[in-house]
């Protein structure tokens, strides 16, 4: 039988394995790192590498595969990022596997006002999309499919889950988990901000608007997840404003 103190130790042992010292600073540089590449790929950047050639989807990979490459299907899967479900999800979980704590992703620690909150910051969420009615730049850059024929929306709205489902996983997990917690590390009181600069910046390309609103977004988002440990909340008012964008598009 283990005893109490025998218990502690192990706890201890599992805690510092967790919490060495250059651990946080490699997750901080990974992170930097995958983000920046992204956007290389994404502007098809020559320096250094043609970046614009790791820009492929799932339904790229699957469409080299001899029995499968005749599947009209397959083509639901062409938003598919792999590049980001690989390096913002998969790869890091693999890499930084000791530094997660599975704790922040389930609902045991929440409280009846955690819900309360949830529904409000939620609701306030799905009203900013009213924005992309009202500002013309928003307008230009997600045009609505709303005069098209039934079934392409219905590819639309697969696509687009499918390209959703590729990235914003990893996109929580790498930034509001693996880099909060990190920087929480370092700096327990302030490094929760240096999430949100990250995530600003990597917006900045976009309109303002929704620049602004994702910073907003993730200072919320970072506060909460940090206080309650936690990464749900952030997670499914990210998810319901991407679903709401797409209801937008497919209606306007």
């Amino acid at each position: 039988m283990t005893t109490p103190d025998k218990n502690k130790e192990t706890e201890t042992v599992l805690h510092d394995k967790k919490s060495l010292p250059i651990l946080p600073y490699l997750i901080i540089v990974y992170t930097i790192c995958v983000l920046l590449i992204d956007l290389l790929i994404t502007f098809n950047i020559h320096f250094l590498f043609s970046w614009g050639i790791l820009n492929f989807s799932l339904s790229d990979v699957l469409f080299k595969i001899p029995f499968l490459k005749n599947y009209p299907y397959l083509t639901l899967f062409e938003n598919f990022d792999l590049y980001k479900f690989l390096f913002w999800l998969i790869i890091p979980f693999i890499l930084f596997n000791n530094f997660i704590d599975f704790r922040w992703w389930l609902f045991k620690r929440w409280k009846k006002q955690d819900y309360i909150a949830f529904l409000i910051f939620s609701l306030l969420c799905l009203s900013s999309l009213i924005f992309v009615l009202l500002s013309p730049t928003l307008r230009m850059y997600y045009p609505g499919i709303g005069t098209l024929p039934l079934k392409i929306k219905f590819l639309f709205f697969s696509q687009q889950l499918f390209w959703v489902v590729s990235w914003l996983p990893g996109w929580e997990f790498l930034n509001r988990h693996l880099l909060l917690r990190a920087c929480r590390e370092i700096s327990r009181d302030f490094g929760w901000f240096f999430v949100v600069v990250v995530e600003t910046l990597y917006h900045i390309y976009k309109a303002m608007l929704e620049v602004f609103g994702m910073f907003l977004f993730s200072i919320v988002a970072c506060i909460w997840s940090q206080k309650r440990e936690n990464n749900l909340m952030a997670f499914f008012c990210h998810f319901a404003i991407e679903l709401g964008l797409i209801l937008i598009l497919l209606i306007t």
